[in-house]
C-alpha cells in the first residue's frame, strides 16, 4: 500500500475485524482465495494481508503463506490471530508497500483480495505496483485480484449519506458501539474518500466518545484494468463477474482477474 495509507490503516486496525465481518463480499471471497492458495504448488503471497482473515484459513488447511502489508498495526493483529490459531509458523509476514516488497523467492501466486488494489490511488501507483508484482512472480506465476464494479449513479444517490454499518460491543472498552460510514466520490480522479466513525455509548445509553477514521481509495473500470495488465506484460487468463467464477457481464458486481507472467519470460 502507498506509505501515505499506512497511518490511515494503523488507525483503522481496531475496527477492521468488524468492518470485514459486515462486508457482504467477504463471505464470498474467502473460499475463492483459500482454494486458489491450496491448489498452488509453490510460494503464495497475499498483498494487503490485513489481520490474516484469508491467509490464516489457508495456513490452517496446511498451506504456508507470505503476507505483505504496510500497516504495522494490521500485521500485529495478523500475528496475534495466527498465534491464537496455532499456525504462526506457517505464516511469513513482511512489512512493506505493494510497490517495494521483496519475497524470499519468486512466487507462483500473488493475490490482492478485498478490492485492495484500490489502495494504489493513482494510475501511476497502479502501474508501479503491477510492474513490481510482475517482477516478483516466477515465469508462469499468476496474479489474482478482485475489484468492485463502480456504479456512478448508485454512488451519487448515497453521496454524503451516513449509514449505520454495525452495532457491537467493543472488546477493549466493553461499551456498546455504533459504527457509521459515509463516502465522498470524485469521478474526475476516480477516487473515494471513506469516512467512518464510532460512537461509544454507556450502559444507560449516554454518548461517551466519538472517533473518526478515514481511508483513501480509488476505482478502476474493467477496460482500464485490462490495459494496465497487458501493458505490464501479463497474459490475461480469466475475468470473472463474481466469486462463483461466473463470466463477467455488464451486470456483474465484481471484476475478478487472473493473469499470468508468460512461462517463457525470465
Amino acid at each position: 500500500m502507498p506509505m501515505s495509507l499506512t497511518a490511515e490503516y494503523d488507525a483503522f486496525a481496531d475496527i477492521y475485524e468488524i468492518w470485514t465481518a459486515t462486508a457482504p463480499v467477504t463471505a464470498r471471497n474467502l473460499p475463492f482465495y483459500v482454494d486458489a492458495y491450496r491448489e498452488t504448488s509453490g510460494l503464495v503471497a497475499e498483498l494487503g494481508v490485513g489481520d490474516g482473515r484469508i491467509a490464516i484459513e489457508a495456513t490452517k488447511a496446511g498451506k504456508p503463506i507470505v503476507g505483505v502489508d504496510s500497516s504495522s498495526q494490521m500485521l500485529q493483529r495478523c500475528r496475534a490471530r495466527a498465534q491464537a490459531a496455532g499456525v504462526l509458523d506457517q505464516l511469513t509476514l513482511i512489512h512493506a508497500d505493494f510497490r517495494d516488497f521483496n519475497l524470499p523467492q519468486p512466487a507462483k501466486l500473488i493475490s490482492i483480495p478485498f478490492h485492495s488494489i484500490g489502495h494504489l490511488v493513482t494510475m501511476d501507483d497502479k502501474r508501479e505496483g503491477l510492474r513490481h508484482i510482475y517482477d516478483q512472480l516466477a515465469p508462469g506465476g499468476r496474479l489474482m485480484f478482485d475489484h468492485f464494479v463502480f456504479d456512478l449513479e448508485a454512488a451519487r444517490s448515497r453521496y454524503g449519506v451516513a449509514n449505520l454499518r454495525a452495532e457491537y460491543t467493543d472488546p477493549e472498552t466493553d461499551r456498546d458501539t455504533l459504527l457509521w460510514v459515509t463516502s465522498r466520490f470524485e469521478p474526475e480522479t476516480q477516487r473515494i474518500r471513506i469516512i467512518t466513525w464510532t460512537d461509544e455509548i454507556d450502559g444507560v445509553g449516554v454518548f461517551v466518545r466519538r472517533q473518526y477514521r478515514r481511508l483513501t481509495f480509488s476505482w478502476l473500470e474493467p477496460p482500464q484494468t485490462r490495459q494496465l495488465l497487458e501493458e505490464t506484460g501479463f497474459e490475461i487468463e480469466a475475468l470473472y463477474g463474481d466469486f462463483d467464477r461466473s463470466p463477467f457481464s455488464d451486470d456483474s458486481p465484481e471484476q475478478i482477474w487472473v493473469a499470468r507472467r508468460p512461462p517463457g519470460d525470465g
